[in-house]
């Protein structure tokens, strides 16, 4: 393993942060060398100063997404925070639906969607609202956005196919059985569920303008990794993002917009925050 120097460090701490958005705090050394080490070695540096000048000169990007990559925690899992799971089962989806059946056509998007379980998870429960009201032939009028700046990341999440460790974090045997297809200790989401979600590489720090706009906002557990000043960006950026007043934009449980946006109501769903727009 490389050791990393104090100049180093922050000179690979403030190019991580201009291209990701990620803040390493002091005392967090051991995360560029555990995380850096192996891929500094292969691009053929002996230190990490070397590699630093090396992701610098490399115009082709490819150094840079592989930096990202593996600093790029893609925690996630299914379903993942009981609450929040809840608000969007009992309140959110049947209010889109409902919007749905006046405005056509629906758009939600998972701005930190990992490897996609959280955007899947969304289409399933879409899929489980629709069948129980006798309306599927209405799937295709909603669409999914799943975005993340880890390019295997999103490899992961557009193939659809999760190993035995993965499916089991948070998915239920029944929703196992019913929405996925099994093939050597691997499982595929069902076809009729992946096509109404889409995922592509973005990075939270550029225009969102390409993106167009949403009736309902995840973007959680990703915050937690930004400044002050991004989160103040990010957080005006997804206020214009939203369509309407009302819409919602979900955090994480951990994040909060107090101090860094006055563009949206909070208000309560049980334990879940719901950031309104105003």
């Amino acid at each position: 393993m490389i050791t990393v120097s104090e100049p180093e460090y922050i000179l690979l701490k403030d190019y991580i942060e201009k291209h990701c958005g990620i803040v390493l705090e002091n005392g967090k050394e051991y995360l560029i060398e555990t995380r850096l080490s192996e891929l500094a070695k292969n691009a053929g540096a002996k230190s990490f100063i070397d590699f630093h000048f090396l992701a610098k000169k490399d115009h082709t990007g490819s150094l840079k997404k592989s930096i990202i990559d593996a600093m790029t925690t893609n925690e996630t899992s299914w379903y993942r925070d009981i609450n929040a799971w809840e608000y969007i089962n009992k309140n959110a989806i049947p209010k889109l639906i409902e919007r749905m059946s006046k405005k056509n056509k629906i758009r939600v998007w998972s701005a930190a969607a990992s490897t996609g379980q959280e955007a899947y998870s969304l289409a399933i429960s879409f899929y489980e609202t629709l069948q129980n009201k006798g309306l599927l032939n209405k799937l295709n009028n909603i669409e999914i956005v799943g975005t993340d700046i880890s390019t295997s990341a999103i490899s992961v999440a557009r193939s659809g196919r999760y190993d035995s460790i993965a499916i089991q974090r948070g998915l239920s045997q029944e929703k196992k059985k019913k929405f996925f297809k099994e093939n050597s200790n691997f499982w595929t989401i069902n076809p009729e569920v992946k096509k109404i979600v889409k995922f592509q590489e973005f990075n939270l720090q550029n225009s969102f303008m390409p993106l167009g706009q949403f009736d309902f906002i995840l973007c959680r557990y990703v915050t937690i990794y930004f400044s002050e000043s991004l989160k103040r960006d990010l957080f005006s950026k997804l206020y214009r993002a939203l369509k309407y007043p009302g819409d919602v934009l979900l955090l994480g449980a951990t994040e909060s917009l107090r101090g860094f946006s006055n563009n949206f109501d909070i208000k309560y769903y049980n334990n879940t925050m719901i950031n309104m727009k105003k």
